[in-house]
């Protein structure tokens, strides 16, 4: 192998995990387009080389053999591939005929990691909740956010007072 195809086939890229609300700064090195580790992004002003244990379990999500990759369908025990299209098409009927027979609130939808930190879901999210019309719209922050801001509003009177650490001193015990 040439040097000159050796170095374009060994490559860094620097991409941020969209997994949560702290969108890590990542780093991959890749061997053609074989992911051979993922790190924090040391020169990320967020995160600082930092990450969690599901950045780093992103090179095995991707890989697992029985990741799903395209659409399924169960009929009886049995499971078998569809297309998109065909896809979109059962949804949607069935999820007509649930609000039809049920009504709107039969519905319930959810907003959270990692479908929020997604342009197409921004993009999309907001009419289709509209078009449903369903009370029942959930999201991460009725678990993680909200709680956080009563603290904050009880502790420091205001919810967006949310202390954070800023010194890069560590925290000894």
């Amino acid at each position: 192998m040439s040097e000159v195809a050796s170095s374009k086939q060994f490559r860094t890229e620097y991409r941020a995990c969209n997994l949560c609300e702290a969108i890590c700064g990542l780093t991959f090195n890749l061997d053609g387009e074989n992911i051979t580790s993922i790190r924090g992004d040391d020169n990320d002003p967020f995160s600082r080389g930092h990450i969690c244990p599901k950045a780093v379990a992103l090179k095995d999500i991707h890989e697992d053999p029985e990741r799903l990759r395209t659409p399924i369908v169960r009929n009886g025990s049995e499971w078998r591939p569809i297309e998109w299209d065909d896809a979109f098409e059962l949804v949607a009927t069935q999820l007509a005929g649930i609000i039809r027979e049920h009504g709107n609130d039969a519905v319930a939808l959810y907003a959270g990691n990692p479908n929020v930190h997604n342009f197409g879901h921004l993009l999309n999210f907001p009419p289709i909740a509209k078009l449903i019309g369903s009370r029942n719209v959930f999201s991460a922050s009725s678990v993680d956010q909200l709680p956080q801001q009563l603290v904050s509003y009880w502790m420091f009177g205001h919810q967006f007072l949310i202390p954070f650490r800023t010194s890069t001193t560590p925290i000894t015990f």
